[in-house]
């Protein structure tokens, strides 16, 4: 987490008024960045992983936090987007170009993905959008690599 520039921090009260408004249980290594970060940016540079099925390497815009501002507020993108996510699920971060990551809260889905709702990707399709990218959150964040 040491990459990320964190936008604050947040109590444990206010992570659960978030989950209680977005119908959520978050998974705890995701309650402890908010915690500890609040989303944030990458500190310097690029911060990019690959998606493992595709082979095409993605770029980290900026996880999402409580934030006034919309551009990083994760339940303003939860309102805009939940009617297109998947149960369980939402919006935690954005892509450099017009990808979106997700994360899938409970279940045998649980885990971050990359959804190229532009289908930006080739391959990409109305039926295939979604890509796996790690198994949790934490394991999402360790696989961030810097771009030099």
């Amino acid at each position: 987490m040491h990459k990320i520039k964190g936008f604050g921090t947040l109590s444990m009260q206010e992570i659960i008024g978030l989950e209680k408004e977005m119908h959520l249980n978050f998974p705890e290594d995701y309650k402890q960045f908010l915690m500890n970060k609040n989303g944030g940016a990458p500190e310097e540079n690029y911060l990019s992983t690959v998606i493992p099925s595709h082979g095409e390497e993605i770029v980290l815009g900026a996880l999402l936090g409580i934030n006034e501002n919309e551009n990083f507020d994760l339940e303003s993108w939860y309102k805009e987007y939940s009617d297109e996510l998947m149960e369980s699920s939402l919006i935690i971060g954005t892509e450099y170009g017009s990808g979106l990551f997700v994360l899938i809260c409970e279940g045998n889905q649980e885990g971050v993905y990359f959804w190229d709702n532009g289908q930006e990707l080739e391959g990409s399709s109305d039926e295939e959008d979604v890509y796996k990218l790690a198994t949790s959150f934490s394991a999402f964040i360790s696989g961030l690599k810097l771009e030099k």
